[in-house]
């Protein structure tokens, strides 16, 4: 983070979670949910995965809605395969002649775009030696970089951290048989991997970061797109002073990373080898 912003985290002890509407990369958490797919085709992609379902039954069947669960769990039990037949074929002809409105779809749009703004993520990276991290978060080298410990004894909010997912490939959210995947499933366990691919995914183009992720939600009184959380005295573990840092900020960050606890303090410079050397500094 640039270095007047490491000043406000250690001075007030708290850390910002924002809604991901703030994010820097317009990809990052859907702005809309299922944008540019119908109802139909999300209708028709239902047969070959209940075909699948049906010719290769999983063992367990508990994440699959009841509907579903209820086909499934009843092929299981053996039925005639003219009866299976007729079935499947049954499902073709049903989900070719289903013609759904999009009141669901556009309802649930609305929640989404709605719900968006109360979100609040706070994003990590996992260490200090990412060049282009310092590049474009940290003031272009004149910021600085804290560490925060997880501490089991205070039930630190990133124990529950979890590393995003890079792929090229597009999340299932963005596809018709990612939905009817995600509509075969129990509402609490498809609202939960809906949340997962939308907020735990990016394109392998921002790979780099290294990025670890807490989710959470505003709490009732708050309002705007971001949350200052505070965070313990002993959760501060270190502070990383840019390699270009100002040396007036660099000695107001000593001096405010001095007041925590077992907490360390590191001038970083840039080495002729292509690495960042770390040098310890007095607090």
């Amino acid at each position: 983070m640039p270095a007047a912003t490491a000043r406000i985290v250690l001075a007030n002890r708290s850390l910002r979670w924002s809604s991901p509407i703030l994010f820097n990369d317009p990809f990052d958490v859907p702005r809309e949910l299922s944008f540019g797919l119908s109802p139909k085709s999300i209708v028709e992609a239902f047969p070959p995965l209940l075909a699948d379902l049906i010719n290769h039954p999983p063992e367990d069947t508990s994440e699959l809605n009841a509907g579903v669960k209820l086909i499934v769990d009843t092929v299981k039990n053996g039925i005639p395969e003219e009866v299976k037949a007729e079935l499947l074929e049954g499902l073709r002809e049903s989900a070719a002649s289903h013609n759904p409105t999009s009141q669901g779809m556009d309802a649930l749009r609305a929640i989404w775009r709605s719900s968006l703004i109360d979100l609040r993520i706070l994003c990590l990276s996992e260490g200090p030696a990412h060049m282009a991290m310092w590049y474009h978060y940290a003031d272009q080298y004149r910021g600085a970089v804290l560490e925060i410990r997880c501490s089991d004894a205070l039930d630190s909010a990133w124990l529950a951290a979890r590393p995003v997912s890079y792929s090229q490939e597009k999340p299932a959210i963005y596809t018709s048989e990612g939905w009817a995947r995600l509509l075969m499933r129990p509402p609490k366990i498809g609202v939960k991997a809906l949340l997962n691919l939308a907020t735990f995914t990016k394109s392998s183009d921002w790979s780099y970061e290294h990025e670890w992720r807490v989710n959470s939600v505003k709490r009732p009184n708050d309002s705007g797109p971001f949350t200052d959380y505070k965070f313990h005295p002993e959760e501060f573990a270190a502070i990383y002073l840019g390699p270009k840092i100002d040396p007036a900020d660099a000695d107001a960050l000593v001096g405010l990373a001095s007041q925590y606890p077992e907490s360390s303090a590191w001038r970083v410079e840039v080495g002729m080898s292509r690495e960042l050397l770390f040098h310890a500094v007095e607090q």
